[in-house]
């Protein structure tokens, strides 16, 4: 079944790679931070990384875009969990499909919000059992500052069902 969802989105992601037109502004870009787990994840799992990246299809001057991110994070297992697993870990990992508004003008300092849709799949592992992993629909938003120079700094909520949490992110951007 994980195998089925994955394949599906990962045809979404090509889909749409593919579909938007020509014409639209292209942007790569790349980012990492830090992955602060909240809730219930949070009680077991301590701060991490994350990194993400992926592509952007600005629609004309509107300021509005749309595109797909993959990202991948780790955390450890807080001091109780570690001690009875040995050494566990959590990486999420995911692909979504994003959509973005910045606001102001190009070559200006620019503020932007985005969210995103898609699949997480949640892997744990430690020394004392084996890896298991799980796939869940996954969802993020968040607000960014980009710098005319391809810099830019954000913050972003991810969740998917009980692994949620608060990443902040500083990156590159690339138009083509």
């Amino acid at each position: 079944m994980m195998k089925k969802r994955s394949a599906m989105f990962l045809a979404a992601f090509a889909f749409l790679a593919f579909a938007i037109p020509a014409q639209a502004q292209t942007t790569l870009y790349v980012a990492g931070g830090a992955a602060f787990p909240t809730g219930n994840y949070g009680d077991a799992f301590s701060t991490g990384w994350m990194a993400a990246g992926g592509v952007l299809f600005g629609l004309g001057d509107s300021g509005f875009g749309v595109g797909g991110e993959v990202f991948y994070g780790q955390s450890s297992a807080k001091d109780e969990l570690s001690t009875a697993f040995g050494d566990a870990k959590t990486s999420p990992y995911g692909v979504m499909a994003i959509a973005d508004y910045a606001f102001g003008s190009e070559g200006s300092l620019r503020p932007y919000l985005f969210g995103g849709l898609g699949l997480t799949v949640l892997r744990i592992s430690g020394d004392e059992f084996e890896s298991d992993s799980e796939s869940k629909f996954g969802y993020q938003f968040g607000a960014g500052l980009s710098f005319p120079i391809g810099l830019f700094v954000e913050g972003r909520y991810m969740g998917a069902e009980d692994a949620n949490y608060f990443g902040a992110l500083a990156g590159w951007a690339f138009d083509l």
